[in-house]
């Protein structure tokens, strides 16, 4: 904590635990001033009884903290005295103020909680619901079969009182983490749950209503990257303010205050306003986000706060602080804290009260942590000597770890449920049942939830009701997300900025193909078109809404199990971010199109035109959050999506009349947002506007009975709208006669438009309450039919215990290694950061053997996983300086493929299986001389090395869909993926981050025996136990910037190093101390860590560096003359071009097998818009309406394929981030996944095209008799058609790195797509500088050419008598004399020839003509398109190609 950070009497509150925790008064002012009865009796005798209280809780935690001091050296620093008297001083003004306590223990009896069995979650693919159908016809699946089950928790006992900690460890699998979520009320995705959980006396059935009370932390970070820190923070603090602050304080400063010791508390001042960040955005530091999630966690003020391996990712020092910070914070506030650990070391157990042992859902031990150890070696376990009492609790279950005490072979437990046994008849539990007893007794007398209902009550806002959980009201929540929002919005400036600029080069696009339209007929027609346009243009600008929907899943089901705020209100707020923000949007569109559309040029009409578009904006936008928030996938939400916004945009009234749409669906145009807004704005333009048709008016030329032209009293516009006697057509008759629009009902419509999104606004508001899509935080298990074990069975776990042991005792025999000696001298790297340089490695230098293991440490934030990246050629940014050598020789091309990474992040493909990973991983990395059996028999080694053996078919899912593997068994996985590939040396970068104790060991010994077959290695490690630390030969110790504080042997039990640091004035290190612990206390590692010595310098001035450098240079120099690389010529890859693209095509289709939601979801789109449109344009006739009515089908049918391209853009952006992590480790080359890709697609457009074509091709009325080349032509080019358009959305998303940003340029695209295919704007009317080159390089042009040349060659024309254009002849000629038109025919409509009627076009060639299209074209068509389609695989193939390094 920073020296200058004092806890001085101010007046500030601080809520913890729900009380509040007023934080000290004012200099110069007693704590009674805060009051008018300052000297109440009362005030003053609570103030004197806390006041004793408090110095006895002082001087307690001096006396505890002083022993433990003598024994861990883990006492309270002046630091955390100053916060432990910070709270107490904050309890004081909190009861004196007329708070109560909020002392709430938790009692468990008898808890059972009863999962799914393994054997029902069999893997989903596309087999599926064909494999559910034929069941249906199965006798033997007709009865109700029991449901397969296991124990997760079992019978489980215990207590902790308020103000204590309570330890939770286990192996993976025991239950730690389903304890810790039913103490949390999480009771969700389990059968049954049975027992009794009481929260100070109140049943978990009426805990519901205290919601935010009892926190579930998991050990995943989720924050929004783009929000600073201090934003984070600031945001939790508003949500969480209490409404019982002193008198006159002001909520900003109680936030600040409380938000500046927070910031302290965990050493991130510094970092205040940094951004958080992500995996793909830089901001904080995985350390510093643990952190944050922590503090966060604090801020929620729950009275019980459960805590979920928080720890992962710190080092040992900020692990330890942490743990301090929870002791004294439940200490003084009397918060109950129970937390598991993964590797938690003796200085953070004895912080514990108590501690549960649980192994396969059974209790195996409950009570102080004084006891435990003796509790096992009585029952004949041994410990190892310096072995940390959590490691050995946790380790006595492991067969392969626990030492059996001489004279005790064959009487210890051996399976969990021999432990149970074993603990149930010892005597301490029956101890620990009897203070269960009187403490449930106790609670009965003393009645604490009495005290704990009304301090709730007190500190909610007065507006809230009783029922409510959240402790500011409504309208506060509702603020705060509002400014959270803007800041998320506004901390991504490049999102903001490319959107508005998308939008206006857009804006102008659409307004140069509209460009001046004219009041004429042809003016009449494409005013319908631009006005169409601009809605369209705004609904798939918001498509982008969908993807943000599912973004933020997990931050928002997090939050709300914090109780900040109800999911109601963030919609709320996004709904009035969206206002300014589609404001802006509509009118920088609109300033440009609409005078360049040559619309009416009124202020009135200007407005009304913006103002509506903003509505339809704001509705499509929540209308796009709705499908998000009702549906479990993106890709059903996407395709469901598709399909409908089909529907909509053929029934707003545009492409199909009112009256001509067909019954069955005709219902839809009044359920149709787009209806109402584009009824609005035709309206708006065609009320009062006139068209002049003298030009184009019938009949025209010269009239036969006369010789002069014809007289304008008997001829009308050619056109819906027209009246007798009048060469105008009013805007009002045009909207009524072809459109059935009311001009009147401008109004109404914009109203409706509005209503509309107001309606969305409930439906969201409504689904974000009640639906819940993410796991919670937890996963589920899928594997292979058949193939799934048996959970927690005994039989099993003997099974997989003898399959380990085994494993074991082999593993000399099986390890081969060959190493090579790997040194680096001098390394510097520097980032540009803004203008500057920022130096984060300064002179790095070292080496590493084969048989050695060197452990990478230091503090959160010195640079060691930028170091192993700049080892192990990882970074693509910034500059790295210095020298490595292989052996003494320059680093050669197959480097990466020879060297293993082990990542940070777990990054696996969802689709495979655990074995298919690692098979994958062999296949392609080992030696091609290796036999694919040997490769093999090596994988399932390593599977039973790593305890793995039962997960081998199990899929490894994803955390955000909660069906997978869990957070540790990806950590396994990632290790295994690098150690099946056999590398000559290895980087791990936190290899046992987020792994129990046991696992770790497992791990360290495993890479122990890598190390010992010769090959060498270098690892970071955070939180290293002293067994652990032992196995390593060498240490590399950074400090903060990068900077070398020792690199040199560990010694025997750690005293070359340790000698090292006493030489320098630093406290001896005892016996019993862990060695890590001690360096990194030393060097001034942690929190609030400190030293009075510049170790960098110290380290610069040793003898030890002058050796280090001596065998640096021996090291080059003997390297140098050594042999030749013994595989040949060095290789970027280890197989074939060929081999690689191969398999990286058999395992695409796997993983596309397994994708049923992409699949199914792009069939059932292409059913739903098949029947939708074949219907919509159903059995089609002769008449010149039905020939349009054919266009537009086709136009439909053109925008299914580019809807089609934001699916698929989804899949390639995801599978393409797991391409770079392979690439990166050379796995296979960036052609086979760019070709692979690609060709995945085929089998899965054709299916959808057909599905389309027989959907929709015959109830449309297409079908040709006679004409089977035209039927097939009609479905190959539209096959091909597709084709282009997956590849074209390949090609989007191969050159862009996230989805925001593909996002904004697919609007960009298509927008020439299907404004130029030439049936929104015939081709006469395009503008010149469009029509020269954008309609003849686009690919939806050549489309629409070939397949409507094709439609309609054979069609001949004859109008129907509403589609004819009357006019009189007063001559006694008949109709065909009177008038010979130049297209079209001329019939008559009444018997004496009185009234004529004209057809505009007697066949479907010479509509096509019109457009200058010709059906000889057609094989060019097709030609032109796959052409195109070839571009865009050349432009996946190039793009894959640049894109194929992560930024790092």
């Amino acid at each position: 904590m920073d020296n200058n950070v004092e806890y001085e009497l101010k007046e500030v509150s601080i809520q913890e635990g729900g009380s509040n925790l007023n934080i000290n008064t004012p200099s110069g002012m007693s704590d009674g001033d805060f009051n008018s009865g300052a000297n109440s009796p009362d005030i003053v005798k609570s103030e004197n009884d806390f006041d004793k209280l408090a110095e006895s809780l002082e001087k307690e935690s001096k006396q505890y903290f002083a022993a433990q001091d003598n024994e861990n050296n883990a006492g309270e620093s002046e630091e955390d005295f100053k916060l432990r008297r910070y709270f107490e001083n904050s309890q004081r003004m909190a009861l004196s103020n007329g708070s109560k306590p909020k002392k709430m223990s938790i009692c468990i009896r008898n808890l059972t909680v009863v999962g799914r069995g393994a054997d029902l979650s069999v893997i989903a693919d596309l087999l599926t619901p064909f494999n559910w159908f034929i069941s249906l016809f199965k006798p033997s699946t007709w009865k109700i079969e029991k449901t397969s089950t296991f124990n997760i928790l079992n019978n489980v006992t215990c207590f902790n009182r308020d103000g204590q900690m309570l330890l939770v460890l286990g192996r993976p699998g025991a239950g730690c983490s389903t304890l810790l979520r039913l103490i949390s009320n999480q009771r969700g995705s389990y059968i049954s749950v049975d027992g009794d959980i009481k929260y100070g006396g109140i049943p978990a059935k009426e805990w519901e209503r205290y919601k935010g009370e009892a926190i579930y932390t998991p050990e995943e970070d989720s924050h929004h990257p783009t929000l600073t820190v201090r934003e984070t923070l600031d945001f939790a603090l508003k949500c969480k303010t209490i409404h019982n602050r002193l008198p006159d304080e002001k909520k900003v400063t109680f936030r600040e205050k409380i938000s500046s010791l927070l910031l302290s508390m965990f050493g991130i001042v510094h970092q205040a306003d940094t951004i958080v960040g992500n995996e793909y955005i830089r901001g904080l530091s995985g350390g510093e986000r643990k952190r944050l999630t922590i503090t966060e966690a604090m801020v929620s003020s729950a009275s019980i706060t459960c805590w979920d391996c928080s720890t992962r990712g710190l080092d040992a020092a900020s692990a330890l602080d942490y743990a301090k910070s929870i002791r004294i914070m439940s200490d003084t506030l009397h918060k109950t804290s129970i937390a598991s650990f993964y590797q938690a070391s003796d200085s953070i157990y004895n912080l514990f009260d108590n501690v549960l042992v649980l192994e396969k859902g059974r209790c195996i031990y409950f009570g102080p942590v004084g006891q435990a150890k003796q509790y096992f070696l009585d029952l004949g376990f041994d410990c190892e000597p310096r072995k940390s009492v959590p490691d050995f609790l946790t380790g006595v279950t492991n067969p392969q770890e626990r030492i059996i005490r001489k004279g005790f072979e064959g009487r210890v437990p051996e399976t969990s449920a021999d432990f149970e046994q074993a603990w149930k008849a010892s005597e301490l539990c029956r101890e620990m049942e009897r203070q269960q007893t009187e403490h449930e007794k106790k609670i009965e007398v003393e009645q604490p939830h009495l005290d704990f209902i009304e301090e709730v009550r007190a500190n909610k806002s007065k507006t809230n009701t009783k029922t409510s959980v959240y402790t500011t009201s409504f309208p506060t929540q509702v603020r705060a997300l509002i400014v959270r929002h803007s800041q998320i919005i506004w901390g991504d400036k490049f999102s903001l900025v490319s959107r508005y600029l998308s939008v206006i080069i857009q804006s102008f696009v659409y307004g140069s193909v509209f460009y001046n339209m004219q009041t004429n007929l042809s003016g009449l027609f494409t005013r319908g078109g631009a006005i169409f346009a601009a809605i369209l243009f705004n609904a798939f600008l918001s498509e982008g809404e969908l993807f943000a929907t599912f973004y933020g899943r997990r931050i928002l089901q997090k939050q709300q199990s914090y109780a900040m705020y109800r999911p109601s209100a963030f919609h709320i707020a996004q709904v009035v971010t969206d206002i300014p923000l589609t404001t802006v949007q509509v009118f920088l569109f609109s300033i440009v199109v609409y005078f360049m559309f040559g619309l009416q040029y009124e202020a009135g009409k200007f407005f009304i035109f913006c103002f509506t578009l903003i509505g339809a904006t704001l509705a499509t936008t929540n209308m796009f959050r709705a499908f998000g928030n009702l549906s479990p996938s993106l890709y059903v939400s996407q395709n469901v999506m598709t399909g409908i916004l089909i529907f909509m945009i053929s029934y707003c009234g545009y492409s199909i009349p009112k009256n001509k749409m067909h019954p069955w669906f005709g219902w839809f145009f009044w359920a149709n947002p787009f209806t109402y807004a584009f009824k609005a704005l035709m309206a708006n333009e065609f009320m009062d506007l006139n068209f002049s048709c003298e030009t184009e008016a019938i009949p025209y030329g010269t009239d036969p009975t006369t010789g002069a032209p014809y007289d304008n009293s008997v001829r009308v516009c050619a056109s819906a709208g027209s009246r007798p006697n009048t060469l105008e057509v009013k805007g009002s008759d045009y909207l009524m006669d072809a459109l059935t629009f009311k001009s009147d009902d401008r109004t109404l419509n914009i109203f409706i438009t509005y209503l509309w999104w107001v309606l969305f606004i409930i439906i969201n508001m409504v689904a974000v309450e009640y639906l819940e899509w993410t796991s919670g935080g937890f996963t589920t298990k899928t594997y292979k039919k058949g193939k799934a074990p048996k959970l927690n069975d005994a039989e099993e776990e003997r099974k997989q215990n003898e399959i380990v042991a085994k494993a074991t005792s082999e593993m000399k025999d099986t390890l081969k290694m060959r190493g090579g000696v790997f040194t680096w001298e001098n390394i510097k790297y520097t980032v540009p950061v803004g203008k500057t340089q920022k130096l984060l490695l300064d002179d790095v230098e070292g080496w590493i053997k084969p048989g050695q293991m060197t452990a990478l440490m230091g503090s959160s934030g010195a640079g060691k996983t930028t170091l192993l990246d700049v080892l192990a050629k990882r970074k693509t940014l910034g500059t790295v300086q210095g020298k490595t050598f292989l052996n003494g020789k320059a680093l050669e091309i197959d480097f990466e493929r020879i060297t293993g990474y082990v990542e940070q992040m777990d990054v696996h493909n969802p689709g495979l299986t655990v074995r298919e990973a690692l098979r994958f991983s062999a296949k392609l990395r080992q030696e091609p001389s290796v036999s694919l059996e040997e490769k093999y028999d090596y994988v399932e080694h390593v599977l039973e090395m790593m305890e793995m053996k039962h997960l081998g078919d199990a899929l490894v899912g994803t955390l955000e869909t909660g069906v997978g593997i869990s957070v540790e068994e990806r950590k396994r996985l990632t290790i295994g993926v690098e150690l099946v590939a056999k590398p000559h040396i290895l980087f791990l970068d936190e290899p046992t981050s987020g792994l129990d104790a046991q696992s770790s060991y497992n791990i360290v010994k495993f890479i122990r025996k890598l190390a010992d077959a010769g090959m060498p290695l270098v690892c970071t490690i955070h939180q290293p136990s002293s067994v652990l630390f032992e196995h390593f030969d060498r240490i590399l110790l950074l400090a903060k910037g990068g900077k070398t504080v020792y690199f040199g042997d560990i010694g025997e039990r750690s005293k070359t190093l340790t000698s090292y640091f006493e030489r320098q004035g630093v406290r001896p290190c005892t016996e019993f101390e862990n060695p890590a612990e001690y360096i990194l206390e030393a060097t001034g590692a942690g929190v609030h860590g400190k030293t009075e010595i510049n170790w960098p310098e110290v380290w610069k001035q040793s003898p030890e560096l002058q050796e280090v450098r001596r065998e640096l240079s021996s090291l080059e120099a003997s390297g140098s003359s050594s042999s030749s690389n013994e595989n040949g010529v060095p290789r970027e890859f280890a197989t074939s071009i060929w081999y690689q693209t191969w398999e990286v095509y058999k395992r695409m289709n796997v993983i596309y097998f397994r994708d049923p939601f992409y699949a199914y979801g792009s069939i059932l789109q292409a059913v739903m818009t098949g029947i939708i449109v074949g219907f919509t344009f159903w059995d089609l006739k002769d008449s010149s309406s039905d020939m349009n009515q054919r266009i537009f089908f086709i136009f439909q049918a053109l925008l299914l394929g580019i809807l089609l391209i934001f699916v698929v853009m989804v899949q390639f952006l995801v599978q393409k981030e797991y391409f770079k992590r392979d690439y990166a480790s050379k796995f296979y080359s960036w052609f086979p996944f760019a070709i692979s890709i690609v060709l995945v697609e085929i089998p899965y457009t054709i299916v959808c095209g057909s599905v389309f074509f027989f959907c929709s091709f015959w109830t449309a009325g297409l079908f040709m008799e006679g004409q089977n080349g035209a039927n097939f032509y009609f479905w190959i080019i539209f096959i091909i058609y597709l084709f282009f358009c997956v590849s074209f959305g390949g090609a989007i998303a191969a050159v862009c790195n996230h989805m925001f940003l593909a996002m904004t340029l697919v609007p960009l695209l298509i927008v020439f797509l299907f404004l130029f295919c030439g049936v929104m704007v015939p081709p006469s009317q395009i503008p010149t500088f469009w029509k020269g080159w954008v309609y003849h390089l686009n690919p939806c042009r050549y489309f629409m050419e070939g397949i409507i040349t094709n439609v309609l060659e054979h069609q001949k024309v004859n109008c129907s008598y509403e589609d004819l254009t009357k006019f009189n002849n007063p001559t006694t000629l008949t109709c065909e004399e009177y008038f010979v038109p130049a297209t079209g025919y001329v019939t008559n409509t009444t018997s004496d020839n009185s009234e004529c009627g004209y057809c505009i076009f007697n066949s479907g060639e010479q509509y096509y003509k019109t457009l200058e299209w010709d059906a000889s074209n057609k094989g060019r068509s097709i030609a032109i398109l796959i052409a195109f389609w070839m571009f865009n695989i050349f432009l996946v193939v190039s793009f894959v190609y640049l894109t194929r390094k992560p930024s790092r």
